[in-house]
């Protein structure tokens, strides 16, 4: 009981961010260990995620006072299980990305199909609506704006994009396309990279119109 309370002192008195650091080296291991098989960029991109991933559980029982629950290998196990399961964090699958299916649980977004008239509803890309996070305006932005830089992709990486949207995770984009996990993920980065310039490019043409305007 002694050591117990001791502990607990201790726990108290360091900043979580120290705690975290000293467990660090021992979830990266853990993270190479499970992920092994993927090349070594793809490798060092899933370590990276997993260590963020632990970092916010660590955080989050720190936030709870419940420090003494923290170990390294538990919290590894968890992030790693994070990680295979699609969870990012602050990526493609946090709740306020298109990207993610789980936002919609998360944040109570409905589905609206932004397919042309006559296509099936759920097998095309989604868009957010009632997003209780995102203003009216941007998100009729986002239903505009979205099919147009879909259209400027290839016809593949148009079906990858329309399959992460729905939630699919990496593992069955891979299987479904016949690529390898580590392409997905590459592919994942490079679309939302393409989405960030489309974005980009289209708020310096309505600025240069507006200018125009003036």
């Amino acid at each position: 009981m002694i050591a117990v309370a001791r502990k607990s002192e201790e726990l108290k008195t360091a900043t979580w961010q120290e705690g975290f650091l000293e467990m660090m080296p021992m979830i990266e291991q853990q993270a190479r260990v499970a992920f092994r098989d993927l090349d070594a960029e793809a490798r060092e991109d899933a370590i990276a995620e997993v260590t963020a991933n632990a970092m916010v559980a660590y955080e989050r029982l720190h936030e709870r006072g419940e420090l003494q629950r923290a170990f390294a290998s538990a919290l590894a196990k968890y992030a790693i299980r994070q990680f295979f399961d699609g969870r990012r964090t602050g990526t493609p699958q946090c709740s306020r990305d298109v990207y993610s299916a789980r936002a919609k649980k998360t944040v109570g977004y409905e589905v609206l199909s932004l397919g042309a008239p006559g296509e099936q509803v759920g097998e095309w890309m989604e868009c957010l609506i009632n997003n209780r996070q995102t203003p009216v305006p941007d998100q009729v932005a986002f239903r505009m704006d979205f099919p147009r830089w879909l259209d400027n992709q290839t016809p593949r990486d148009k079906r990858v994009a329309q399959r992460l949207s729905l939630g699919y995770s990496t593992g069955e984009v891979a299987k479904e396309f016949s690529i390898s996990p580590a392409r997905v993920s590459q592919l994942r980065r490079e679309l939302a990279d393409s989405w960030h310039e489309f974005i980009s490019a289209a708020l310096g043409q309505a600025n240069d119109e507006e200018s125009g305007e003036e």
